[in-house]
């Protein structure tokens, strides 16, 4: 008579694995909230799961501590740990973000610095995904819209214009999308200065990894406005050389667009000269045109060049009046620059005062006003899906031999 193969023991609940009171303490509440076995309690920290777990899984859950391992160490030893299909859950004694983000790659399910609960483990815990050998492809996340605004010149209001499109997105009586609004003059953007906000450290952090922005990472480092839009908005020193971070803004944008419904670049003309690759990465581009001659020669110069680069981009010029100038009207530009423009941004030097005095955006200052009304239909004619009209036969604006 054959015997019946022996089903394989599945692996206990938990085992512990902790180097200081503080950490048995925890150890042993999460156990007993678990309903693991009592002896699941061992020393050793985390070099002391790694050293036991070269074979299959000890138990499902691997509760450990890190105690005083360097990071790179701690790393190699929760690798080798999720080799055998374990969830790692890591206790340490700093709430620092370079250890956390470093264990997460290594394979921990969570790293949690003291204090912390027994229920705050369980639950992150219960909502890891069992580990799988061969886990199936991640799921395509969808794509945020993402529109840059660059001014033509200074003084017309381009960087305005961004703040006030990223307020209105985010919203609740707009479109309400979870929003970010990405100041990209490293040298002298002045976001969240206007907006009486800290700067954002973290800016330059993920220009240097930005394929390694996580939602965690962005909730940490972004300046929070409001419920549904935050800022990443950083100078950086004078002398800092800031091109190798200046040519990360298009895989950083890349990254954001799955993690927000929308995302609102301020872009100086400048940056993107140097980087046009940022243009590929973009929905649309307001492009901000003051009322006269130099305006027109640096939008018609910039177009040139989103043209080679970027075919397929909806290009939305707009004429500022913060600017005089020549006072070119509408009619003047869309046959200099050969494109019809999308709308007029009307001088309002007293309620833009007021807003800036208040540190708040125009939009919600004064929602009534025209430049208010002038966003809300150019954010419409960014998310349109119709495409740009054809453009009319161009008429020099410039006569013949004048430089």
């Amino acid at each position: 008579m054959t015997s019946p193969t022996a089903s394989p023991t599945p692996p206990a609940l938990l085992a512990a694995y902790v180097s200081t009171d503080q950490g048995a303490e925890v150890a042993r509440a999460v156990a007993v909230m678990m309903g693991a076995n009592p002896t699941a309690l061992h020393g050793g920290g985390l070099s002391g799961a790694a050293r036991v777990s070269t074979g299959p899984a000890i138990a499902s859950t691997v509760l450990t501590e890190m105690g005083n391992m360097p990071l790179d160490a701690a790393c190699e030893s929760v690798t080798e740990i999720c080799k055998s299909g374990a969830n790692v859950v890591v206790l340490g004694g700093k709430a620092d973000l370079t250890i956390y983000r470093a264990l997460r790659n290594a394979g921990a399910t969570e790293y949690f610095a003291f204090p912390v609960t027994a229920e705050e483990i369980i639950a992150a815990n219960t909502q890891a995904a069992p580990r799988n050998p061969a886990p199936p492809p991640a799921p395509v996340m969808p794509s945020g819209t993402c529109i840059g605004v660059m001014g033509c010149t200074g003084g017309v209001g381009a960087s305005l214009l961004a703040q006030n499109l990223a307020f209105h997105a985010a919203s609740i009586k707009g479109p309400s999308l979870q929003t970010a609004l990405i100041d990209a003059d490293l040298r002298f953007g002045t976001q969240a200065i206007d907006l009486d906000r800290k700067d954002t450290p973290g800016l330059q952090e993920a220009l240097l990894a930005p394929d390694r922005v996580d939602p965690t990472f962005l909730a940490a480092t972004m300046e929070q406005l409001n419920d549904r839009l935050a800022l990443f908005s950083q100078q950086a020193n004078v002398i800092q050389p800031v091109d190798q971070l200046e040519a990360a803004f298009a895989p950083l944008i890349q990254s954001m667009k799955s993690k927000f419904g929308a995302l609102v670049v301020d872009l100086p003309r400048t940056t993107f000269v140097a980087h046009p690759a940022i243009a590929r990465k973009l929905d649309a581009l307001v492009l901000v045109v003051p009322a006269g001659y130099a305006g027109v020669n640096v939008a018609s110069r910039l177009m040139a060049l989103l043209k080679s680069e970027a075919p397929d981009l909806k290009v939305l010029p707009v004429l500022s009046e913060f600017r005089q100038d020549a006072r070119l009207t509408v009619k003047d530009l869309t046959n200099a620059i050969n494109h019809d423009i999308a709308a007029v941004l009307p001088d309002s030097g007293a309620i833009i005062h007021r807003a800036h005095r208040a540190a708040k955006p125009l939009i919600e200052a004064q929602p009534r006003s025209a430049y208010a009304k002038a966003t809300r239909r150019l954010w419409t004619m960014t998310k349109a899906d119709s495409t740009p009209p054809e453009t009319k036969p161009k008429r020099r604006l410039f006569k013949k031999g004048t430089a």
